[in-house]
């Protein structure tokens, strides 16, 4: 595996670290990357600009915003961009975090899940509007060992490797985190991550063509990241956020929170502990929503895809929350115990077999491989494959806040059995 994109043969690389301003070479064995190989072509080809076919949403999209790819691509959705686009806006411009932290994270979680248009992307934002150096972007691939990080940069680093392997913020770097952040800060960090993971996810499985003007790319000249296996415990022993009661939310949290107080006055945990952000709190659950209840794909399939993620992230919450809502669609306790296992069980359809196989490569790869793509691609309309992806790329979001901000189960649900991945 390899190729496109990523070409693990042997490479000759400078010394001192860029290839470009190198004089004097080496001769390095790269390791083979365990990555599938990156698209040369897109799967879904971009709308075009001024197409008399274009719907009204369509053009009002394409009007406001740069001729980009991703968004020439995600026009084939308008509704599920409007539904997620105003989150992003926040986490790229609107959060508490300074734009070199911001674009650390974003380019971490780009390298890690081999992203080549989001890395390029970033890369060029990150050069051209926030002053890194080509070296410095070069670093964040290398990871915490570069040399010029200071600790703070080196805590945020690790705080994304976290996130994308154990599917949780560790100890140890929500203790660094908390010496240099406020909790506001480090909910904007956790979001911008997964926001990442998701956007890697969706560019990677469209096959999202970089665009002419970029001239940064990922690195081949490094050993590939791991990739990501289904998250096991990781015991979490230090306080992080509290569970706020209405009667003591500000009132911009109250605001925020004011449509989901239940008749007792008490809130689900989940909204108890992300109204501690309320900017951020109204995009995450208009996305959200629209994700759990608004899209086109059958109730079956949404919590299928769910609930998988629920076990590849070892999220307990969004397993115990979404096992009645699967219940509700359908899903028998045979079949709801068949997730566990995965797309090998006997008891699903082949179609039903796929749709759990792209939840596991979307958690492995951040990238639905060839065969699977072209079995999804039997049954469902290129905008249900877009909502499958944000559909994972969404619920492992939700997934990574819950786990890390250690959010309790609420009362009579129970978390995922033990041992469950499988």
């Amino acid at each position: 595996m390899g190729g496109t994109v990523l070409n693990r043969t042997l490479l000759s690389i400078c010394v001192a670290g860029l290839v470009s301003a190198c004089a004097t070479t080496q001769s390095v064995q790269i390791p083979e990357s365990p990555f599938s190989e990156r698209l040369a072509e897109p799967r879904l080809v971009p709308v075009t600009p001024g197409d008399p076919s274009l719907t009204d949403a369509q053009v009002e999209m394409l009007e406001s915003r740069p001729d980009f790819n991703i968004y020439k691509t995600l026009a084939h959705h308008p509704e599920l961009y409007a539904r997620w686009s105003p989150l992003g806006r926040i986490l790229l411009n609107g959060s508490t975090l300074e734009a070199r932290h911001r674009e650390i994270v974003m380019l971490r979680m780009g390298w890690l899940c081999q992203a080549p248009y989001e890395w390029s992307q970033h890369a060029r934002i990150a050069r051209d509007d926030v002053g890194f150096t080509e070296e410095e972007i070069r670093n964040i691939a290398v990871g915490q060992s570069a040399a010029g990080w200071n600790d703070t940069e080196r805590t945020l680093i690790q705080l994304v490797d976290d996130l994308r392997y154990k599917a949780t913020i560790s100890d140890d770097t929500w203790a660094e985190l908390k010496a240099e952040f406020t909790d506001q800060e480090i909910m904007d960090l956790l979001f911008t991550a997964a926001q990442y993971q998701l956007v890697s996810m969706a560019l990677n499985s469209l096959g999202v063509q970089l665009d002419p003007v970029l001239d940064l790319y990922l690195p081949t000249d490094l050993p590939a990241p791991a990739l990501a296996t289904p998250a096991a415990d990781s015991p979490q022993t230090i306080e992080r956020l509290p569970r706020l009661n209405p009667d003591e939310m500000t009132p911009e949290q109250f605001a925020a929170v004011e449509h989901l107080i239940r008749e007792d006055g008490s809130l689900a945990n989940i909204y108890a502990v992300l109204a501690n952000h309320p900017v951020l709190f109204g995009p995450r659950y208009d996305f959200g929503s629209y994700i759990k209840s608004e899209t086109s794909l059958s109730p079956r399939i949404r919590e299928l895809l769910i609930l998988r993620t629920a076990v590849l992230m070892n999220a307990d919450y969004e397993w115990a929350h979404h096992v009645p809502i699967a219940k509700d669609a359908g899903l028998t306790d045979e079949e709801i115990a068949a997730v566990l296992v995965g797309p090998t069980a006997d008891i699903w359809s082949t179609d039903e077999r796929f749709i759990l196989q792209a939840a596991d490569d979307l958690r492995r790869e951040a990238f639905i491989t060839d065969a699977v793509w072209a079995g999804l691609k039997a049954s469902h309309s290129d905008k249900q494959l877009v909502e499958l992806i944000y559909t994972v790329g969404g619920y492992s979001m939700t997934a990574l806040a819950l786990n890390a901000f250690d959010v309790p189960i609420d009362d009579g649900l129970a978390g995922l059995p033990e041992g469950a991945i499988q």
